[in-house]
């Protein structure tokens, strides 16, 4: 079996995928009410040439092996590690960090009508069902220690008061004398 042939033609189904994805891309964000033309292709093109130059590399190489696998799998590394290489550089920047601390900072803002408006929601569903609600039980909780300790006070108190009457009849009658 010819491999160089089947390696062409899958590299080539590949590319053309590749290309008809941008294409497409283009078309929805040109088509789009009140856009105007962006190409998405834009920021990908880098990376997708990267790949495409190490395949084309990594297919060059004399001799090829018979094994299809065994240079796929080391396209995919190289590939992996060339994304790698590259987000780790895109994200060390401080446009990135500013980026994802305002996106971050969106959610946020976003999630916390959600969150009280869910925690109302499961209150009142625990209050029809007659069951106690996660505050109810902490209040309930924070009660019982309380009490506890209350108690534990009362009972050094109590375990203290007859060294005190003794003290303090001892005290009385040595006064007397």
């Amino acid at each position: 079996m010819d491999t160089s042939n089947a390696t062409q033609q899958l590299f080539d189904l590949w590319k053309r995928q590749m290309e008809e994805g941008t294409q497409t891309w283009m078309r929805m964000m040109s088509d789009a009410p009140g856009r105007t033309a962006f190409d998405p292709a834009a920021f990908w093109r880098p990376f997708f040439e990267q790949g495409a130059s190490a395949w084309t590399r990594l297919m060059g190489q004399a001799p090829m092996s018979p094994d299809f696998m065994t240079q796929w799998k080391r396209f995919a590394d190289e590939w992996i590690e060339m994304w790698s290489q590259t987000l780790s550089r895109v994200m060390s920047t401080d446009a990135f960090a500013g980026t994802l601390g305002k996106y971050l900072d969106q959610w946020m803002v976003a999630q916390g009508p959600m969150k009280k408006g869910g925690e109302q929601a499961a209150e009142n569903m625990l209050q029809s069902l007659n069951l106690p609600s996660r505050t109810q039980v902490t209040n309930l909780a924070r009660q019982m220690i309380e009490l506890e300790e209350r108690i534990e006070r009362l009972e050094d108190e109590i375990r203290a008061l007859p060294g005190r009457i003794r003290s303090g009849a001892s005290a009385g009658q040595g006064g007397t004398s």
